[in-house]
């Protein structure tokens, strides 16, 4: 790796052999991309590590064997490896088609979510809190050395969302699976989050459906759990939360198609006497905001039945099937309770990823969404990894960060509720930003 100074600000990185860029060290570090909220005071050390500065002593090298990342820090998909290829797509783009400035950022990402992670295992007690900034110098040179795997084939053809799932693996073997399990993540953390939240729903169930809707899109950004002090949410840490939750109370969102979809409903009801909604979830606290609203439509609309793609791999803060026991159960919950294995299908999926994506869809997914009439999908990462062009689909999710502005064409905390119809993808990928076709684009194409 070569590092070359420019100026004061600015700094020849080299990503692998023949892609190399000058980049604003300043700017970089002020664009930092946090992770749920968190943030590291050294965004860009994992940069720093993976050129080799004079801050590491690591050594040029070709990388860890092959075969070794493919068995440990790969996901199974299936119980099989996902294959990466060049020819193979990495929504919203693999960073062979990134560009510098989207590779940089991501890098920043690196340093945060590995961060996040050690820091709450040091709020835990797992870690020492003097051991932390250790492991994140061992996590770094641990990921720098998969990324040069195969003469740098891996970093060229991962996306965000498999390289959020090398970090959690990384941090597994550096830490000890008896301490961070990548498929059991944060589970009492999430698990104090779901009852903060269960809790709030039961304040909020008589609000009016299309509310409902816009609390769940708002909860995306309350970053709940960041605001937690010793497994729960203190006065000031609640009304944060309630505050950025109510954000787009009473108001238009940025795309609003939320009568769309209660208007396909009803006219299916007509037509036909029956609709099916197949959900996919996101963090914990904004899903059960989501329940809420989808409980109200199964009890408005008798012939309307929910599946609830749930999976079974804790990922994150993600809602998970750890959870379903504590939400049914309660009491906000009932008309849901009550209407199980009728009206509403809860099917269990796994998937190692913290986002669904399209090409790596578990079989019981795929064979799910086949069945429906329309797919509800919640969250900006899942609006950029499944695109389901096969399926009137309907995303939600609050725009945040550079790489969801760029494929919106919206602003940050922009609130979306779109709808796309079978045959339409919210986004398509080019190499140069200006050429990136966004969902605001598409939209104003759609003859719908």
């Amino acid at each position: 790796m070569k590092l070359g100074c420019k100026s004061k600000q600015k700094s020849v990185v080299e990503f692998w052999p023949g892609n190399s860029a000058e980049i604003d060290i300043d700017l970089l570090a002020r664009r930092a991309l946090p992770v749920k909220g968190v943030g590291c005071d050294r965004p860009l050390r994992f940069l720093e590590i993976y050129t080799n500065t004079s801050s590491t002593s690591c050594s040029r090298n070709n990388g860890m064997p092959w075969q070794r990342v493919r068995n440990t820090f790969l996901p199974r998909i299936g119980g099989r490896p996902v294959v990466l290829h060049p020819k193979i797509t990495q929504p919203p783009f693999s960073w062979r088609s990134a560009s510098p400035d989207q590779l940089a950022v991501s890098f920043t990402y690196n340093t945060n979510a590995l961060h996040r992670i050690l820091s709450r295992l040091a709020k835990d007690g797992l870690i020492a809190n003097h051991e932390a900034p250790k492991y994140l110098d061992e996590a770094c040179l641990l990921l720098g050395n998969i990324y040069r795997s195969g003469d740098y084939f891996l970093i060229r053809n991962i996306n965000n969302n498999l390289n959020m799932h090398l970090i959690s693996k990384v941090v597994e073997l550096i830490v000890g699976r008896g301490r961070y399990n990548a498929e059991l993540q944060e589970l009492e953390t999430t698990q104090r989050a779901l009852d903060e939240a269960l809790a709030s729903a039961d304040a909020h169930r008589h609000l009016p459906t299309l509310e409902k809707m816009a609390l769940a899109i708002g909860s995306g950004v309350a970053f709940a759990e960041s605001k937690m002090r010793n497994g729960q949410l203190d006065s000031v840490g609640r009304n944060e939360v309630e505050l950025c939750s109510h954000r787009y109370y009473s108001k238009s969102l940025a795309i609003d198609h939320r009568t769309k979809l209660l208007a396909m409903i009803e006219s299916a009801g007509l037509s036909k006497g029956s609709f099916t909604l197949a959900v996919i979830v996101d963090d914990t606290t904004e899903t059960i905001a989501d329940l809420l609203w989808l409980q109200d439509i199964v009890e408005i609309y008798p012939f309307c039945s929910i599946n609830l793609l749930v999976n079974t791999a804790q990922i994150s803060i993600n809602y998970s099937a750890h959870l379903l026991l504590k939400t049914f159960n309660a009491p906000c919950f009932k008309g849901l309770r009550l209407r199980l294995n009728q009206q509403v299908k809860i099917t269990p999926v796994h998937c190692p990823l913290i986002s669904f994506q399209t090409n790596y869809l578990p079989i019981k997914a795929r064979r799910a969404i086949q069945k429906v009439d329309a797919v509800y999908i919640k969250g900006a990462n899942y609006f950029e990894t499944c695109q389901l062009q096969e399926k009137e689909t309907f995303h939600a999710f609050v725009v945040f960060g550079p790489i969801s502005r760029l494929y919106t064409g919206l602003h940050d905390y922009d609130a979306v509720f779109a709808h796309l119809p079978a045959g339409v993808t919210g986004y398509a990928h080019a190499r140069e930003p200006h050429d990136i076709q966004t969902l605001a684009d598409v939209l104003r194409k759609s003859p719908l």
